[in-house]
């Protein structure tokens, strides 16, 4: 990811957080934030070689995948629980997000802006799925399941009860503050919830029911 989405938030974080991060990686970022903030970090990570990492660098990471991670943590266990670039690979993305304002009470999520203008030529002027600095992976080496723009993800937290409380977007040449749903390739966002509404799967043939959970 661009450098200056963990820049940005650790601008966002105050100091001794508890911070839960999911797709910790090899920890650099987590043991960046404990350092810098003091904060109490924990990981959750699925591939073992990089939570061996993490355990050298004396994080406390959890292996195992984001989806079954979560239900070990108590309500409002965190402050922030952070989603860098791993939203896109999520399975059942709003279920997660659920579940991370269930045990934390911000939460960050970056993610690639498939709306990008070089995003859109390669589709236009190629028919071929784009690969791009931020997007280097041929489909069907990539791990990302959703393809989702800005204005998608913004519209998405208005339907869930999610307000936006800060952005931040970035393409290879810095931060872009105008037009950024074409001129960002990626895009950091800090959340927060009073309430978030999901559909049930239960409801009947034809029916849409909204449940409502307090967070």
């Amino acid at each position: 990811m661009h450098p200056g989405i963990y820049e940005t938030v650790l601008r966002w974080i105050p100091e001794k957080s508890r911070v839960l991060d999911l797709g910790a990686g090899d920890g650099a970022f987590l043991a960046r934030l404990v350092q810098a903030r003091q904060a109490t970090g924990e990981g959750v990570e699925k591939d073992p070689a990089l939570v061996a990492r993490c355990v050298e660098r004396g994080l406390v990471v959890h292996q195992g995948d984001i989806a079954d991670g979560l239900d070990q943590y108590g309500d409002r266990a965190f402050d922030f629980v952070l989603l860098l670039g791993t939203f896109q690979e999520l399975v059942s993305p709003a279920n997660i997000l659920q579940e991370a304002f269930r045990v934390g009470r911000h939460v960050v999520i970056a993610h690639t802006n498939f709306a990008h203008f070089s995003v859109r030529l390669q589709v236009l002027l190629r028919g071929r799925t784009p690969m791009t600095q931020f997007l280097p992976s041929h489909w069907y080496h990539t791990q990302n399941l959703h393809f989702f723009s800005i204005l998608d993800f913004q519209d998405f937290c208005r339907e869930a009860g999610i307000r936006e409380v800060n952005h931040a977007y970035f393409n290879a040449r810095g931060a872009v503050r105008f037009l950024p749903n074409l001129r960002a390739e990626e895009a950091v966002s800090l959340l927060q919830a009073d309430t978030i509404s999901r559909r049930s799967a239960v409801a009947e043939p034809g029916k849409n029911k909204t449940e409502t959970y307090e967070v």
